[in-house]
């Protein structure tokens, strides 16, 4: 997963309407810090730099490097689990 990638949640995964919650086809993931707003992202359509773009904005005051050291880092664990794709 690098800056150009495209992600997507996989085939059957799709985030609680309401709570810090995936839903993917095992049965669920609970969610912690940044990973909710990070999936709200994904749509198939935004490279991870649009991703992290749209974060910066939306947390004035963040660390842009941080914020896109934490996307990289979420998005390739759950690639490795199968339920983001890029």
């Amino acid at each position: 997963m690098d800056l150009n990638s495209t992600p997507k949640l996989a085939p059957g995964c799709r985030l609680h309407p309401t709570d810090s919650i995936l839903l993917i086809p095992e049965g669920t993931l609970n969610l912690t810090g940044p990973t909710r707003e990070i999936l709200s992202k994904l749509d198939g359509n935004k490279n991870v730099t649009t991703v992290v773009t749209e974060l910066v904005a939306q947390f004035e005051g963040a660390d842009a490097k941080e914020i896109e050291s934490d996307v990289l880092n979420v998005l390739s664990r759950l690639q490795q689990r199968g339920v983001v794709r890029a």
